[in-house]
């Protein structure tokens, strides 16, 4: 049985190995994750904020967006998965 490390539902639909830092930024590190929570993480953090600010499971998950988002996931039926719209505000120019 395959647990998610961030929302700790199992078996869920979409589950994967989640690179924590993205391979694009030689990232090793892999974790169980369901689709949900990958398609989260992906949406509101760039590759090179996840590689220099959320680059662990720890940081994610104190994240206050992170936090709304699991108490919101709990709540849905197991079965379903979820894809998170981009969010507007992400910043691009940050990061080249």
């Amino acid at each position: 049985m395959t647990t998610c490390v961030f929302c700790k539902r199992e078996d869920v639909p979409g589950m994967h190995g989640h690179h924590v830092v993205p391979r694009s930024k030689n990232g090793k590190e892999i974790v169980d994750t369901c689709g949900s929570c990958g398609s989260f993480i992906h949406r509101t953090w760039s590759n090179n904020e996840l590689r220099d600010v959320y680059n662990t499971v720890e940081k994610i998950l104190e994240d206050e967006r992170f936090s709304r988002y699991l108490k919101w996931l709990k709540k849905q039926a197991p079965s379903r998965k979820f894809r998170t719209a981009t969010r507007s505000g992400r910043d691009k120019g940050k990061y080249r």
